[in-house]
């Protein structure tokens, strides 16, 4: 059986916070160092409501070697999430 996708839940009535974490890098600039977003690591985070109101979370972390990606992520994440609330409904 595959995972349902965010929207399919969404339109199912279950309630879906994702929630993307990013690491940071600075550069040089002649008038200072500022701040810009790494293509490197991350971390993915889903809070899963179903309908009955039994919450779950899941969470997916980007090695510091690997390119972050948002759709990776949110399949493992919510993949995780789903395995986390059928734990806590047996």
């Amino acid at each position: 059986m595959s995972t349902p996708s965010i929207k399919q839940l969404r339109q199912s009535g279950w309630k879906i916070r994702v929630m993307h974490k990013r690491h940071y890098d600075t550069i040089d600039k002649i008038d200072g160092r500022y701040p810009i977003i790494s293509n490197f690591g991350g971390q993915t985070i889903i809070e899963i409501t179903s309908p009955e109101g039994l919450d779950a979370t899941g969470i997916a972390v980007c090695s510091l070697e690997e390119n972050f990606n948002r759709k990776v992520g949110n399949s493992i994440a919510l993949g995780r999430a789903l395995q986390n609330l059928h734990k806590i409904n047996n």
